[in-house]
């Protein structure tokens, strides 16, 4: 037992630090190691590097702009008002969230574009002749990147402010009305004003997704710093430039993640405690059709009509999409991501249980420490991942070659390891808030007493701490899996040659203008995706 309890803290604190190694080796690489291919980054700070960080601004923008139009109404609809099919409604609004950003927005594009049916329609009913006489939304651009990143990424949003409306007292509405205040006031003033910390938090996690957005802006052709870091790479083959530009985006994310963490201080002063929660009221049959238009057709844009497109191309081209090779590629991606999951829940019950039992600083360090990698962009990340293991794998053959042995070749950087390796420091933050939620639940006086009885601390976590939060830790559990079948940006960096997983086989598709081949990997995806979301539906009841 005194083995495992030394064991147990310096494993903890190994992890700890692996997960802070490649953000390290990332800024020595940006600033400290020489680069052949270093004019690289000196090209594109004399040229284009304001144009990408202006385009990437402007993206956040217009993302945060469109999801807060499709987000706050319907939370508050959701968490203030008693209409028929709310139950159903309120989590159907999640679903979006399944559909990856840059299928929609092929299919939008495919829909919309010169050639499309629409424009086609329209040009047969009005006689036009050429693009010259007529104006029509042109989907390849800013706002149309962002319009499509918002319908995937708005029930962030969504999600936070419904559960901070459904918070808030009811005596704030008596009281404003008292002093004459209308409905209007009443929401603009007090409720949304109570919820700005959710809305804050929901914003900047939309804010973080769009900034490291990859398919989407590749797709389009927008020239952002994710995509800039992928041509540094891929293109250019400079490590050093992709090294300086991830950092100019980290610190772009930690801003973004230092505001939400201000703001997560001030909502402290917006809790209101022992007091009566929100209740529902009945809405009218007019407000009832105006609730359901609105929310209708947000998700008639976000969900119904890309899985209509993707069912409809899997039937017409079902023998393209019916390949041996989709199924290896799938195996390849539930590999990967249970394993990940696997690891994730292992680090986070383990970080977890040190806090439990040793709540000192050191530990709640590791902790923060180790949830650090869900702000890192994927793109980012797989530099950061690229560069230690890079420089061990070379180590390696090297003293293989010094010995007269075979070199080993790149077992590290160029097989799925990376690719796992970048799966489990971005998201074991998931797990870890998580496991730590859990922990919060559970009463420190059940310890104590355990603990009075003779039970030592591997039997506590066993026959008491285990038990409870085991709901948590299969929520966590699939939340992982689930953001590891999704990850694109990681995924097309660090794969290995000939391995695909469903996210990049779609990407090829789509960015090879096929995705009618690749419609039933992306089906695939979305259904995996949904499953956390009908599982939170059947166990969770939002009052």
């Amino acid at each position: 037992m005194a083995q495992s309890n030394r064991i147990l803290p310096s494993l903890s604190i190994s992890v700890s630090a692996l997960m802070f190694i490649p953000i390290l080796a990332l800024i020595y690489q940006a600033f400290f190691a020489v680069d052949g291919n270093d004019h690289t980054f000196s090209n594109i700070l004399d040229s284009v590097l304001w144009q990408y960080i202006k385009n990437s601004l402007l993206v956040v923008m217009a993302t945060l702009i469109f999801a807060c139009i499709f987000a706050i109404a319907p939370a508050w609809w959701c968490a203030r008002y008693e209409f028929k099919g709310r139950r159903f409604l309120q989590w159907a609004m999640v679903f979006p969230l399944a559909i990856p950003a840059y299928v929609s927005a092929y299919i939008y594009t495919k829909t919309l574009d010169y050639a499309g049916p629409v424009q086609s329609t329209l040009r047969q009913w009005f006689d036009w002749q050429s693009p010259n006489d007529y104006w029509f939304f042109d989907m390849r651009s800013i706002t149309g990147g962002s319009l499509m990143l918002a319908l995937a990424l708005y029930p962030y949003i969504y999600l936070l402010l419904r559960y901070g409306f459904a918070k808030q007292s009811d005596h704030l509405d008596h009281a404003a009305r008292l002093l004459g205040a209308s409905s209007k006031d009443v929401f603009f003033k007090i409720r949304l004003a109570m919820a700005r910390p959710a809305l804050a938090i929901g914003c900047t996690l939309v804010a973080m997704e769009a900034l490291a957005d990859f398919g989407t802006m590749h797709l389009f052709a927008i020239s952002t710093l994710t995509t800039a870091i992928y041509d540094s790479w891929l293109v250019y083959g400079s490590l050093s430039g992709a090294a300086k530009l991830s950092c100019l985006l980290l610190v772009f994310i930690v801003s973004l993640t230092l505001l939400e963490r201000q703001q997560r201080k001030a909502q402290k002063q917006y809790e209101s405690r022992g007091q009566q929660l929100l209740q529902r009221k009945p809405a009218s049959q007019q407000k009832t059709l105006g609730i359901w238009s609105f929310c209708g057709l947000v998700l008639i844009l976000g969900f119904v009509i890309p899985v209509a497109h993707l069912l409809d191309f899997t039937g017409t081209y079902f023998q393209q999409n019916w390949q041996p090779r989709l199924w290896q590629h799938s195996v390849n991606t539930f590999l990967l991501a249970l394993i990940a999951a696997c690891v994730c829940m292992l680090i986070a019950m383990m970080l977890n249980n040190q806090l439990r039992f040793k709540p000192n600083r050191l530990n709640q360090s590791q902790l923060n420490l180790a949830s650090l990698g869900y702000a890192i962009p994927g793109t980012v990340l797989a530099i950061a991942i690229l560069i230690p293991l890079g420089a061990l794998d070379l180590a390696i053959n090297d003293i293989m070659v010094w010995a007269n042995m075979d070199s080993l070749g790149l077992i590290f950087s160029g097989t799925s390891f990376a690719l796992l390796l970048a799966f489990v420091i971005r998201f074991v933050a998931i797990a870890n808030g998580s496991i730590h939620s859990g922990y919060q639940q559970i009463s420190p006086n059940l310890d104590l007493a355990a603990a009075s009885l003779g039970q030592k601390t591997s039997g506590i976590f066993r026959f008491i701490h285990l038990p409870l939060i085991r709901p948590m830790a299969l929520s966590a559990f699939l939340l992982v899996f689930i953001e590891c079948v999704k990850e694109l940006p990681a995924a097309i960096l660090l794969r290995p040659f000939d391995f695909e997983t469903l996210s990049t086989y779609v990407y090829q598709h789509a960015s090879d203008d096929q995705l009618e081949h690749g419609a039933l990997a992306a089906l695939l995806i979305i259904i995996v995706s949904l499953l956390p979301i009908i599982l939170l539906s059947r166990t969770q009841r939002m009052s």
